[in-house]
């Protein structure tokens, strides 16, 4: 276990899960404190991405909240052309990189920015939602609470419906 990850007891039960996440850990991907524990594993970002090819003709899917590119990867594996935005800008240099260890970086226009600024002037044939979420923190909550522990008016994309 590197070091970074054994100095944080909040990432090294992570680090037991880490094939898990990416089939392809050990070739060079890179994650940061957060996407440990908001990417989705790979198993399941592959159905997501087979589903989609199965049931719905798209040539060209938006992957709006993109983090350090789990879903990305599997839509441009199942040949889809990806349009992967994430308002931070060291996720995208992450997602990007794990692209790369996957041969598919060149399906995937990456595009540093607010999804909600940003949906308006993107073309694309479907957009895949996967906001963040929070984190594990909830684990530590006495009581859960969804008037405290999310925005429960639908922002953001609340602001669309008007």
């Amino acid at each position: 276990m590197p070091p970074e990850i054994a100095a944080d007891p909040e990432l090294a039960k992570y680090w037991a899960q880490r094939y898990r996440l990416f089939s392809r850990f050990d070739e060079g991907i890179k994650l940061d404190h957060e996407g440990w524990f908001s990417v989705t594993p790979e198993k399941i970002a592959k159905h997501i991405a087979d589903r989609v090819r199965e049931s719905y003709h798209c040539d060209v899917i938006i992957d709006a909240f993109c983090g350090v590119g789990g879903n990305s990867i599997q839509f441009a594996l199942a040949g889809k052309k990806v349009i992967a935005v994430d308002i931070d800008p060291v996720r995208i240099a992450l997602a990007q990189s794990n692209a790369e260890v996957y041969g598919v970086a060149g399906q995937i226009e990456f595009i540093q920015g607010d999804f909600m600024l940003l949906a308006s002037d993107l073309k694309a044939d479907a957009v895949f939602l996967s906001p963040p979420w929070g984190g594990p923190d909830y684990l530590s909550a006495e009581v859960f609470n969804i008037k405290t522990m999310m925005t429960p008016d639908g922002y953001p994309f609340s602001k669309f419906s008007n």
